[in-house]
């Protein structure tokens, strides 16, 4: 009685263990399920959403054949030189706004979207400052836009512009660096380096989340409420599209190549450029603005009090500072006397 007792218990082991192992199955197929699911309703509400806006927010300006691909431009103002907006990483053409408003009270002033960005079509990779700079070069061809140019380059968009200044000489007749970045500012410091590791780790998963929705669905990236109505509802739409933040990171992940081609650059030789730094920045960063204002032997340095790297553009005050320096690079261009004079 006591064997067969115990080879029952012994036999009911393994059915259990079965019945366990079939459980788990069906649940996980269940989960796997429930996750495709949602992938597939995150993925339609994007696109929705995303049509839903392209309709609602048409574009201020035109959109020019560069060759593969159309970029949008939108000028505003009479005169010359044409001041030409180069916008940040993750930037368009709606944050520079203040300033566009600002300058074309004094000559014509242009803000563009690169490639995969704003109204923008996706454009070829590598998105290195070589591309982004002949991309810009077709640009102010077709579009009938003449120079002389002086070039406006916020952040990220400091690289671009010295890129194209190096590449096209003869049609920069200034340069504005607002708070711009620097070749060397992700490799000279722990920091600057943490931060370009990090950065690039959120650039491989950010573009999957927002195909699925998630980052349109988290409002992940508001716009600053310091712009206007419009503009800011404009940057809030297209923040949350898949194109603009996969193009954010294909720029990002090209950092390396376009550092490099920046510092071989060299210098601006005498052309007027204006620097324009926020306060509120850290030692090692006031310190390169410094090096980017030695860049050219006729050049002012604008350090703003209490200014932050976006209230430059943002903010009513700080944006009018920003313009009035471009307003004295524009000055000098016209009469052709020394900036730093």
């Amino acid at each position: 009685m006591f064997t067969k007792g115990k080879n029952t218990v012994q036999s009911e082991a393994p059915k259990r263990r079965r019945r366990s192992l079939v459980w788990i199955k069906r649940g996980l197929v269940g989960i796997i399920a429930g996750l495709i699911a949602l992938a597939v309703m995150g993925a339609i509400y994007q696109a929705i959403a995303t049509e839903i806006d392209q309709r609602a927010y048409p574009p201020p300006g035109k959109l020019v054949d560069v060759g593969s691909h159309r970029l949008h431009i939108h000028c505003i103002g009479q005169g010359s030189p044409t001041v030409i907006l180069e916008a940040a990483n993750f930037g368009m053409s709606a944050h520079w706004v203040r300033v566009q408003q600002q300058l074309a009270q004094t000559t014509r002033v242009c803000a563009y979207d690169r490639a995969g960005m704003g109204w923008s079509e996706m454009g070829p990779e590598p998105r290195d400052a070589r591309q982004i700079s002949s991309e810009l070069h077709a640009l102010l061809g077709n579009a009938d836009i003449e120079g002389p140019y002086v070039l406006v380059g916020h952040s990220y968009g400091g690289l671009y512009a010295r890129m194209y200044a190096a590449r096209y000489s003869e049609e920069v007749a200034g340069v504005v660096l607002v708070d711009s970045s620097h070749p060397e500012q992700f490799t000279r410091t722990p920091e600057g380096q943490a931060m370009y590791e990090q950065t690039n780790r959120l650039g491989t998963v950010f573009p999957f989340l927002t195909r699925l929705g998630v980052i349109r669905l988290t409002n992940y990236y508001p716009a600053h409420p310091d712009l206007p109505p419009d503009q800011r509802a404009q940057i809030a739409a297209f923040n949350s599209s898949t194109r603009q933040v996969a193009t954010t990171a294909q720029e990002f992940r090209a950092t390396p190549e376009t550092s490099a081609q920046v510092r071989s650059a060299g210098s601006l030789g005498d052309t007027p450029l204006a620097v324009i730094t926020a306060g509120e920045q850290s030692p090692s960063w006031l310190e390169m603005q410094d090096e980017l204002a030695a860049l050219s032997s006729d050049s002012i340095h604008r350090v703003v009090k209490g200014a932050t790297h976006e209230s430059l553009l943002y903010d009513k005050g700080d944006a009018q500072v920003t313009s009035a320096a471009i307003e004295q690079v524009v000055e000098a261009v016209r009469t052709e006397r020394p900036l730093s004079r």
